[in-house]
């Protein structure tokens, strides 16, 4: 299957990267620290394979969780510290890479889809290590926080797509919501997970005197894992007005780096694939509420493997200057497959003869080949167009002429 028609292979040269970073501990903090520890990596060491080693830590992370608590309950107090400790070498390897790319002069379109790829695979697992370490485990709050995180991602995607430019704000997902992750991680090591079900009446009680306003004792009675979601949904609103506006402003006044097609209305259709993947999911999980409580953890990774079908789309279509991804049949097909599934075992006078476990590992087994046949796809046609590779660096053919020549002569000497 073709993803890149033959008429946009071309497109790929004209590809720029575009970035604005707001964000204060990034430019004065963490900076410094990533210019040193790119030096690390010798200049033979292809970027992706930085990004590459930074998905495994995370992989690791999830690995470990299934092993002490498959159904994302408590673990050990130390796994949560390995969790955090990962999680920070995925953000170092993650903001390196691109560092990596310009040092090595292999900056290029198959970079930002594999940095965005397994960017959009973290914020689905990291929310399986997130339900354990705040003691949300298989609960609705936990499938809101997939669809807040979710959510975030898809908006800077579809921002990306029209603006051509990678806005972070002050509060970025990418630094500080994933060094918030970090500090739960790390707390919850300490601590243990338990302590994200105090409430905050509790935490501070010594301190403030809740009976004074209405306000105040809700805000005393929320726990501690609530507040953070809470905290997550306000940036997450606030990440979603200034997406828009800097979509229908450069709508309004296109760049060199925007998509070409100015309709303002065509940009917010854009935003409907992911309003019908929570939908299809809200629906799926409303018929099966047992999901929620018993197979979330399965049901957790089949929608990261859907949405990084979704957005990978919407990259590509990014990179190589094609109409955006308005319907993606293999994703909505499998939600679609679900709800029906769902809704006739709870209609039918005699269930179905199957089970929810089973019925999610068989859609994980068909999500996963859709996927690894768009990422395995993408990936050939790019290196083969572009004559690169994916975890290597090819040399050119004219640094290998020189150094052939250069070797002829001394062997003359």
């Amino acid at each position: 299957m073709t993803y890149i028609p033959k008429e946009a292979l071309p497109n790929l040269h004209r590809y720029k990267y575009g970035g604005v970073d707001k964000s204060l501990v990034s430019r004065y903090i963490l900076s410094v620290y990533w210019n040193n520890l790119v030096k690390i990596f010798p200049v033979w060491v292809a970027p992706n394979l930085i990004t590459l080693l930074g998905l495994l830590c995370i992989i690791c992370n999830v690995g470990t969780l299934y092993y002490y608590a498959p159904d994302l309950g408590p673990c050990p107090n130390w796994v949560y510290t390995s969790f955090g400790i990962c999680l920070f070498i995925y953000q170092s390897l993650d903001a390196i890479d691109g560092k990596q790319a310009r040092r090595t002069g292999t900056s290029g379109p198959l970079g930002e889809l594999f940095d965005h790829g397994c960017d959009a695979l973290n914020t689905t697992l990291g929310v399986l290590t997130w339900a354990s370490a705040t003691s949300l485990g298989q609960s609705w709050w936990t499938v809101v926080s997939l669809m807040a995180s979710l959510g975030n991602f898809y908006l800077s995607t579809w921002e990306e797509y029209h603006t051509g430019i990678l806005f972070l704000g002050y509060f970025s997902g990418p630094v500080e919501g994933v060094l918030m992750l970090v500090g739960v991680h790390l707390i919850s090591g300490y601590f243990g997970p338990a302590f994200w079900t105090l409430r905050v009446s509790e935490l501070l009680g010594p301190v403030l005197t809740w009976e004074d306003h209405p306000l105040t004792r809700i805000a005393g009675g929320l726990q501690l894992n609530h507040v953070l979601i809470v905290i997550g949904s306000l940036v997450l609103l606030l990440n979603i007005v200034t997406g828009l506006i800097n979509v229908v402003q450069i709508k309004r006044n296109p760049t060199d780096f925007s998509h070409p097609d100015g309709s303002i209305r065509k940009a917010l259709v854009g935003l409907f694939p992911f309003i019908f993947m929570v939908g299809g999911c809200y629906t799926w999980l409303s018929l099966w509420p047992e999901i929620v409580y018993e197979h979330l953890n399965l049901f957790i990774p089949l929608v990261g493997l859907l949405f990084g079908h979704q957005v990978g789309l919407m990259i590509i279509s990014h990179v190589a200057k094609l109409d955006f991804p308005y319907w993606n049949s293999s994703v909505n097909l499998i939600l679609a497959a679900g709800c029906c599934l769902a809704y006739l075992d709870k209609s039918l006078e005699t269930p179905l003869s199957i089970t929810q476990a089973a019925t999610l590992k068989a859609f994980i087994i068909i999500a996963t080949i859709q996927y690894g046949s768009l990422v395995f796809g993408v990936i050939n046609e790019i290196c083969t167009y572009m004559n690169i590779g994916c975890l290597t660096i090819k040399k050119k053919k004219s640094e290998s002429k020189v150094q052939q020549k250069q070797q002829t002569t001394k062997n003359s000497k």
